[in-house]
């Protein structure tokens, strides 16, 4: 007895014992400083000296123990020390484990979170500590929004860990989300995680935006699960744009859901024009909107590709087993699966004749994903322009749309527009595209004043406002080429027409007239020319050759001009890669490492990477696959009138690493930023790793402003993607960009050629003398959708800048130039 009243006694003060006992003497100022953690110590001294029965040794093991234990840690001792069920062996378990390894923020909010549950003990805690250590982020968040259902308890929680842990992060997603909706009961929930697992990266996408709808409830979401598991990929990535775009609620949304995008396409061509005109305009402007994800994928089913669009090799194919063969044909649509299942199933076991199948098999798919897809969805598409292959434009996308206006809308563009685009949001872009692509004649009409109509249309929808007009801009010449005189005309004054007397607007319509009148004359009739006058006239000329002054003063102050080009790793990139290399070689330039780029942890790794330049030679292919490999870049140098050129070379790796190569070209001195691949890894490569360096500070608004840059964008890309890029670099920046297919016949000899100009050059030269001396790269009509610096959208994107930091307005961020398309 008096043995048990000693150890209450002891238990009871463990504070001022302990701290006499085990604390260190601390001068003044270190007292002062850790006086926070002191205060933590107590706390958790205290906490663990309430374990029931401890005995004096006990109590002093764990005090030493905790001592040794971070804020984390400690706060978890907090906890664990008043479960029920606490006693001295677990609670060694629990130290040894905090002491061994560490538990991050979120881990300890989910285990406090856990603690709070019914039913929590200290021998359940042993295993759950450790239980959520080992999860994932994601399913971390998920466990916690689990917990947070009615009806959880401790047990329960417990024996979800290892599932939750198991599931994909899209199936996580979906299930926090559900999870999270109000009054969801722990047993039905629990009970729908079998079908989230199913449910594909789209499907789980669109599920978690749809079950984030403000007033959603549990019968309406678990409803939905199933309707969910049977969305064609298109559908559910249509539909998770359409709740992005537009603030819906539960029963809005649910309506939509089951009467359009769980519908068969035919159902939804008819409804689609049965709905009203504000329901039309708002699914149009989501189909655009979520255009990119099914451009990709018709675009890559040129040929049998991986996830990032990388074509496999023969070679590749015939070293994949049979399993990686049926997961390529999985991939493929449910349609053509079911087309070409027989004779995929009948090759078995011969590699040969399954490759050609699956070749035969993703040919037809390119063709059967625009067959299931709505007129609606083709036509928003085709809006898209540039962003699509020639072949997928002019071969897939408009023979089928062709077939569908001819059918259903009595082979009438005009009739055609007005039911599919009632509201004109894509009427510009759509006609501008087909007139770039060549194929406005396989709609357009021959009678003049059908043509004016459709105009109108065109009109409404290009001169909105400032954004649109600099979207028609780089295509306009397209359109006058193709329109009869009289409709020229007509459009010109449409333009005039839309002058709504707003200073940065109205600069926009004038220099694109005056520009047209200067450079284009032979389009314009002596009408159209008289009314441009006349306009400029009463607006005012615009001097644009301010707009055309170069940085190259700023440029060869260190006698230095310098560039990096971005390869991405696939045979694309390869290709490109080899054909610059041997081009600089030929014009006298010399390889060595680019340490500006090179990540070398010490000397020797550096001089191994400096051998490996050396070895290769001139075997470019090889010094691909090298840097591939490595972390190291290599750079052709040359000196020129006195100035040295050095054109960098950077193989992409991988997130990372490209984040550290775009921090080094910002804090550099380098002029030129070269893109070399298709358009769709420049977000990979450029607009990504800027962002993420900006958002966690390690660039500032000073980096993009510090000097006037140079982006040279060797692939494909429409004049969003020039807007969007011109914002990210705060308008710092001139662009050589193509609106059509880029080509390694232009982009090799003008990166080339541009420095070399600029160095054997007065620093006065403007962008125009400029193009008049790289005219010879553009010979033969090479390249003509190519816009240079000092082009009619160069000029509108600085005029409109200057008009807006005129007015005291910040530019608009890249990312809020993506939200207005």
């Amino acid at each position: 007895m008096p043995k048990k009243r000693s150890c209450r006694l002891l238990t009871a003060l463990p504070v001022f014992a302990l701290l006499t006992v085990f604390s260190p003497v601390l001068s003044p100022a270190v007292a002062a400083e850790t006086q926070v953690n002191d205060v933590v110590l107590q706390n958790t001294f205290a906490a663990f000296a309430r374990i029931s029965g401890l005995m004096p040794q006990e109590l002093a093991y764990g005090s030493n123990v905790i001592k040794g234990l971070d804020y984390n840690a400690q706060r978890a001792v907090r906890r664990f020390s008043l479960l029920p069920g606490a006693n001295f062996a677990q609670s060694r378990v629990l130290l040894t484990d905090l002491a061994q390894n560490k538990i991050s923020f979120e881990q300890l909010l989910a285990f406090e979170q856990w603690s709070a549950l019914s039913g929590a003990t200290m021998p359940q805690a042993a295993h759950v500590l450790p239980g959520l250590r080992a999860m994932r982020r994601e399913a971390l968040k998920t466990f916690r929004a689990c917990i947070s259902m009615s009806g959880m308890n401790s047990g329960l929680a417990l024996q979800l860990i290892p599932q939750l842990n198991t599931m994909n992060d899209d199936s996580s997603l979906t299930a926090r989300q559900l999870f999270a909706i109000q009054g969801m009961d722990v047993h039905r929930g629990l009970a729908s995680l079998t079908t989230l697992q199913k449910f594909n990266k789209k499907q789980a996408w669109a599920f978690a935006s749809f079950a984030a709808v403000q007033d959603m409830n549990p019968d309406t979401a678990l409803t939905a699960l199933p309707l969910f598991h049977a969305l064609r990929d298109e559908d559910a990535w249509n539909m998770q744009f359409f709740l992005k775009r537009k603030k819906l609620d539960r029963n809005t949304i649910w309506t939509w859901l089951t009467r359009y995008f769980s519908q068969s396409v035919s159902v939804q061509e008819a409804q689609y024009y049965g709905m009203s005109d504000v329901n039309r305009s708002a699914l149009i402007d989501a189909l655009y909107h979520a255009g990119e994800e099914i451009v990709w994928r018709i675009n890559n089913l040129h040929a049998v590709t991986n996830e990032y669009g990388v074509e496999y090799s023969q070679a590749r194919l015939q070293s994949m087993g049979a399993g990686e063969l049926q997961g390529l044909f999985n991939k493929l649509s449910r349609t053509t699966r079911a087309r070409y299942g027989g004779q995929f199933a009948a090759a078995q076991g011969q590699r040969g004749k399954m490759i050609s199948v699956l070749r035969q098999a993703t040919t037809a798919d390119r063709s059967q994903v625009a067959e299931d897809l709505t007129s609606a969805n083709i036509y928003a598409l085709l809006a898209q322009g540039s962003e699509l292959y020639d072949s997928s434009f002019r071969d897939i996308l408009v023979p089928i749309l062709q077939k569908r206006v001819s059918a259903a809308h009595r082979n009438n563009l005009l009739v055609f527009l007005r039911a599919t685009d009632p509201g004109n949001l894509l009427v510009s872009n759509f006609i501008v595209s087909l007139a770039q692509k060549g194929k406005l004649t396989a709609f357009f009409p021959t009678d003049a004043l059908e043509q004016q109509r459709i105009l109108e249309l065109v009109a409404s929808s290009a001169f909105k406002d400032e954004d649109s007009i600099l979207l028609f801009s780089a295509t306009f010449r397209y359109l006058l080429t193709v329109l009869e005189p009289s409709a020229r005309h007509f459009l010109i004054q449409k333009m005039v027409a839309s002058d709504n007397g707003r200073s940065s607007y109205s600069k926009l319509i004038t220099v694109i007239l005056q520009y047209y009148i200067q450079e284009y004359q032979e389009l314009l009739s002596p009408q159209s020319t008289a009314l441009i006058q006349q306009t400029i006239a009463r607006n005012g000329a615009v001097d644009i050759r301010r707009y055309l002054l170069t940085p190259f003063v700023q440029w060869k102050q260190d006698g230095q001009l310098g560039s990096l080009s971005i390869f991405h790793p696939d045979d694309d990139g390869r290709s490109s890669f080899v054909s610059n290399a041997q081009l600089l070689r030929k014009n006298g330039y010399q390889l060595r490492l680019a340490d500006q780029y090179t990540f070398a942890s010490n000397a020797a790794e550096r001089q191994r990477f400096e051998s490996i330049i050396a070895r290769t030679g001139q075997n470019f292919g090889t010094l691909f696959e090298a840097m591939r490999q490595e972390p190291f870049s290599a750079t052709f140098v040359k000196k020129v009138n006195g100035i040295v050129i050095s054109h960098s070379v950077h193989v992409y790796g991988d997130q990372e690493s490209q984040q550290r190569v775009m921090l080094r070209f910002l804090q550099g001195n380098d002029e030129m930023l070269a893109q070399r691949g298709h358009s769709y890894w420049r977000s990979e490569q450029i607009t990504d790793p800027i962002n993420q360096l900006q958002e966690s500070k390690q660039i500032s608004a000073q980096n993009l402003n510090a000097k006037q840059r140079f982006l040279s964008l060797g692939s494909c890309g429409g004049v969003k993607v020039y807007t969007k890029l011109n914002r990210l670099f705060l308008g710092h920046v001139d662009i050589l960009a193509t609106i059509g297919t880029g080509m390694a016949m232009i982009n090799d000899p003008y990166n080339l050629h541009f420095f070399e100009i600029v160095a054997n050059n007065s620093s006065s030269m403007t962008w125009e003398d400029l193009a008049r001396k790289t005219a010879f790269v553009f010979s033969g009509g090479r390249g003509q959708d190519y816009l240079q610096p000092g082009c009619l959208t160069s000029i509108l994107h600085k005029i409109l800048d200057e008009d807006i930091l005129h007015q005291g307005r910040p530019l608009p961020t890249a990312r809020e130039t993506e939200d207005l398309w």
